[in-house]
């Protein structure tokens, strides 16, 4: 696995060694930064269900200001850390160790609001309504604030909450990317 584009561009990153973990496919990262375009530049940016952090360190790698990584397995989490750091962006960067919904609960309150939130659960998550109306809460995204969500292009979503607006679609082979705008 390596990164993209942007100022970190081919760089190995480390990718954990068990099926449970599934890496965002380059094809499917090219299509997601593509989307996004510009807007990436000086963004902060929410990583959730970081895994190995390769859709983090891409955004930091195309000019994200900084990335919290959140991911809940305390080896992936190592992993992320060595990864920023082989890739020099750990200064542009925190790794917390925790439950996403936990995060996203005690992050409302106390911190600025982010511009982009990416989140990848695993694919056998059966948590995306309760996360989509978690996501939609004004303190966590900006106004003008971008959602991407990965899915499988099996899996049959709720409706958008009050809040979010699913602006595209795309399908990339079995891997699904919804990007949602706060309304």
């Amino acid at each position: 696995m390596r990164v993209i584009a942007g100022t970190r561009k081919g760089h190995l990153l480390l990718a954990p060694r068990h099926r449970q973990v599934r890496p965002t496919s380059s094809r499917a990262r090219t299509v997601l930064f593509d989307v996004l375009g510009q807007e990436i530049r000086a963004a902060r940016v929410l990583d959730l269900f970081a895994g190995a952090g390769s859709l983090g360190i891409e955004a930091l790698s195309r000019g994200a200001a900084w990335v919290d990584f959140v991911e809940s397995n305390r080896q992936h989490a190592r992993l992320i850390q060595q990864n920023l750091q082989k890739t020099h962006l750990d200064d542009h960067a925190a790794v917390l160790v925790e439950d996403a919904f936990a995060f996203v609960a005690r992050r409302r309150e106390a911190f600025p609001p982010y511009d982009l939130v990416l989140a990848d659960p695993p694919y056998d998550f059966d948590g995306y309504s309760r996360l989509l109306q978690a996501l939609a809460a004004p303190a966590l995204l900006a106004a003008a604030g971008r959602l991407v969500l990965e899915t499988s292009v099996r899996l049959h979503l709720p409706a958008a909450p009050s809040g979010l607006q699913l602006r595209s679609e795309r399908r990339i082979s079995e891997t699904r990317l919804l990007f949602y705008q706060r309304e």
